[in-house]
């Protein structure tokens, strides 16, 4: 099947019985085990019947619990392969190769194939949710706080609700003690994907907040909690986070010109600061 199987239960969902929908939560949560279970290890450990589960593979356009365990098995995969494939790619490596050339071009071929109108609909939301969420939340570690750094830096430019989040800070959860549903996280998260990160995006989904996931697969652990997902592929060879930041800047723009008077204001005012207080030669 082309479509991914948690884009097809995300447009499903609402539509599935109680069990379905149970049967759903489960697969979301513990994906990655079920690549070891029989369908009746998963059935007793689900608390439903055999046959509702191949019912429920059938729903989602397998042919049954086989077939669809062997595409959880091909998303296991796709989840820590990441640094396998760079490695890769620096020991196949060949001397006369040019190796900036190679890399431009993977990264530009990963653009022209990122754009979709699921990406398009997310994207729009994602907007929305940043305009009018009262503080604005953004988590992520390692090779992802690059990302974050760099959108909440740009948000922060026009934006005085903007607040990252690292697991540096010892005071992370004294500082979203008091979130709420009107409070926006964005979190983002690509294979592998770090403890911290879900964790904190488990907490923001306990108190009811909006959660925009920018993540590579709809079944890594923040877009199961999202409620917009913004996929973007990392290009497999040279791990490169083109896609991501290039969804960030348009998201940044789509936001500034919300109200664009009031963002150029703004900028204005943080750009003299700086020129003011010695920030650049």
């Amino acid at each position: 099947m082309e479509n991914n199987i948690f884009n097809i239960i995300e447009e499903k969902y609402s539509s599935f019985t109680k069990t379905f929908k149970l049967i759903s939560d489960y697969i979301k949560k513990n994906y990655s085990n079920i690549v070891f279970l029989s369908i009746q290890e998963l059935a007793e450990s689900m608390g439903v019947s055999t046959s509702s589960i191949t019912r429920y593979c059938k729903e989602l356009g397998y042919e049954g619990y086989s077939e669809f365990q062997k595409a959880i098995q091909l998303l296991v995969q796709k989840d820590i392969t990441p640094m396998r494939e760079i490695k890769k790619s620096i020991t196949d490596l060949r001397d006369e190769e040019d190796i900036l050339k190679k890399t431009i071009e993977l990264n530009i071929v990963g653009l022209q194939n990122m754009y979709s109108e699921n990406l398009k609909i997310a994207f729009q939301k994602a907007v929305e949710l940043v305009s009018q969420g009262k503080r604005i939340y953004i988590v992520g570690t390692r090779s992802t706080f690059t990302v974050a750094y760099y959108l909440d830096f740009m948000l922060s430019r026009f934006m005085d609700n903007i607040i990252l989040l690292s697991p540096g800070q010892m005071d992370v959860y004294d500082r979203i003690y008091d979130i709420d549903e009107k409070d926006v996280l964005i979190s983002i998260s690509f294979s592998r994907y770090t403890k911290f990160t879900a964790e904190v995006t488990d907490f923001f989904k306990d108190k009811g907040c909006q959660i925009i996931a920018v993540t590579d697969s709809h079944s890594s652990p923040v877009a199961v909690k999202g409620n917009c997902v913004l996929i973007l592929q990392n290009s497999s060879s040279t791990y490169s986070y083109a896609a991501a930041m290039t969804a960030l800047n348009a998201l940044v723009t789509a936001v500034g010109a919300k109200n664009k008077e009031k963002t150029l204001i703004k900028m204005n005012e943080k750009e003299k600061n700086c020129f003011e207080n010695g920030i650049y030669v």
